[in-house]
């Protein structure tokens, strides 16, 4: 009896430990200029099998090229953003022009996917106050980014796995374009290296709910902690 006693006291005293021992963080990739075709469904066998899901941020004119590859991303459970219609930078634009671009991504999107986004990722990241009204008009939060390998230069792509490991840590937004065979390779890797470490990968509104950020429209966000 005094030993199963003991037992008993010594699992009260591990279990509240280990329950307590949660994700060391979380952390959500991020690509932009898609979808591509057979890379970024490369990239999607590669999340899938890895438990991962990521948000996209698309371009139309790239959706019209593509479609069964958003229709992939979607049917896969990954968040999907808008990235303008033709990756204009839209800092100089016109309230009118800005809105009209949204309007027509918002209905590429819905025509091929019935879906609706709440997102928003201005190309370059460049904005206005314009932008800001348009986007709060439209339901759209404004999401950028905390970590940037800049992996579409190819003079990086060398560099663009160990730059993400070195840099890329809890509540961070990464930013990658699933463009570039090297970008694939270097996510999936980081994937790889951060899961062993502990952390977990998520959606960027899934991000912000973990880190206890409610979206609004028309705000800008770059990183959750």
């Amino acid at each position: 009896m005094r030993r199963v006693l003991a037992l008993l006291l010594v699992f009260a005293l591990i279990l509240p430990v280990s329950a307590s021992n949660g994700p060391k963080g979380y952390v959500a990739l991020t690509f932009d200029d898609g979808p591509s075709g057979e890379l970024t469904e490369r990239l999607l066998k590669g999340l899938k099998e890895r438990g991962v899901k990521a948000t996209f941020f698309v371009c139309c004119y790239r959706i019209d090229q593509y479609p069964e590859t958003l229709a992939a991303i979607a049917q896969d459970g990954h968040e999907i953003g808008l990235h303008s219609c033709c990756h204009q930078y839209m800092n100089k634009m016109t309230a009118e022009e800005i809105a009209a671009d949204m309007d027509a991504c918002a209905m590429v999107l819905a025509e091929y996917t019935g879906l609706s986004a709440t997102l928003f990722r201005p190309p370059g990241g460049l904005y206005n106050d314009a932008l800001l009204e348009e986007a709060e008009k439209a339901g759209y939060s404004i999401l950028l980014w905390s970590v940037d390998p800049q992996d579409w230069d190819p003079k990086r792509k060398g560099q663009v796995a160990s730059f993400l490991e070195r840099n890329t840590g809890a509540g961070d937004i990464v930013l990658l374009h699933d463009l570039y065979p090297s970008s694939v390779d270097a996510a999936l890797q980081l994937i790889d290296r951060l899961q062993a470490q502990g952390y977990e990968f998520c959606t960027v509104s899934e991000l912000a709910e973990l880190y206890g950020t409610e979206l609004e429209p028309g705000k800008v966000y770059r990183k959750f902690s």
